[in-house]
């Protein structure tokens, strides 16, 4: 009888064996390593305390990694997950081709970071396409150096992150309206009420778990965002977006190994803290729904 009962643990053991050796220890690690003086120029590694962290937050660059990184962070959060509310509506309701618009929507989720990054250099490099396609519209005076002007820059490749993931938050919230009852919508429609206030009062209330999952993973994933920054302006120009994840790179590639770990422990802090008091706020905001 004992026997059949560990069938469910030998099955999951695999898995968290895995999980252990490639995130557990390696996080645990790299608290450990944040706390030493770490780094290929010396031949044994001391435990010098929080010293790496003293030394960090007197550094301008790591307020300006992390003040760039909350921006893209916001930027991409509210972008990819108004854009994705908006499709799911409408590819939601009966119309011609939603299946192959749906797809189609979905499709850059897929690709590679470094692939779509790589792509949208060429795209809007000063003789790229997108410029290119405004000189043959007559509007010539929109053209910009988007990747260039450390005005546009880090905006630019926000825009290009809401293009990449605003259809994994389509096809959350496209669940989310499937699930939602159709009598209930029709009980909505016979009180008289407009679409907007059905929006409002039924369907919103409703998506909130799945808006609470689908916020919370795209602050996640654009605070972590790496990939799509090197590949299309590693940092620049003028480190106008270097975010923490570069930031950390470039200390690596410098041989700070500790001041690299202490700033990647920085960053795994704040998303968490961030993440939990999301989750939070808009539990509590569900529950009042």
């Amino acid at each position: 009888m004992l026997h059949r009962k560990m069938y469910p643990v030998w099955f999951v053991l695999p898995a968290l064996v895995i999980f252990a050796l490639l995130y557990v220890f390696p996080t645990l690690s790299g608290f450990y390593y944040s706390l030493t003086d770490w780094s290929p120029y010396k031949e044994q590694i001391r435990f010098i305390g929080f010293g790496q962290y003293a030394d960090l937050f007197k550094t301008d660059a790591l307020y300006h990694a992390l003040k760039n990184t909350v921006i893209y962070a916001v930027i991409v959060t509210v972008l990819q997950n108004g854009i994705g509310v908006i499709l799911a509506l409408f590819l939601n309701a009966r119309i011609f081709g939603r299946n192959m618009f749906r797809s189609v929507f979905f499709l850059p989720c897929i690709l590679s970071a470094l692939v779509v990054g790589y792509m949208f250099s060429t795209v809007l490099h000063p003789d790229g396409i997108l410029n290119q396609l405004l000189h043959l519209l007559g509007l010539g005076g929109l053209t910009q150096d988007w990747l260039g002007d450390p005005k546009l820059a880090l905006y630019t490749v926000a825009a290009v992150n809401v293009w990449q993931w605003a259809g994994s938050s389509m096809a959350l919230y496209l669940a989310g309206l499937q699930g939602i009852s159709k009598d209930l919508l029709e009980a909505a429609v016979i009180d008289g009420t407009t679409y907007l206030q059905r929006l409002r009062y039924v369907v919103m209330p409703i998506l909130m778990p799945v808006m609470t999952v689908s916020v919370v993973l795209g602050l996640i994933g654009s605070m972590k965002t790496f990939e799509l920054i090197y590949a299309t302006t590693g940092g620049g120009p003028g480190g106008a977006t270097i975010v923490m994840n570069i930031f950390i790179f470039k200390q690596f590639g410098q041989g700070l190994y500790a001041y690299g770990t202490a700033a990647n422990v920085i960053l795994f802090l704040c998303i968490g803290v961030i993440s939990l008091l999301l989750l939070k706020l808009m539990g509590r905001g569900g529950d009042e729904a």
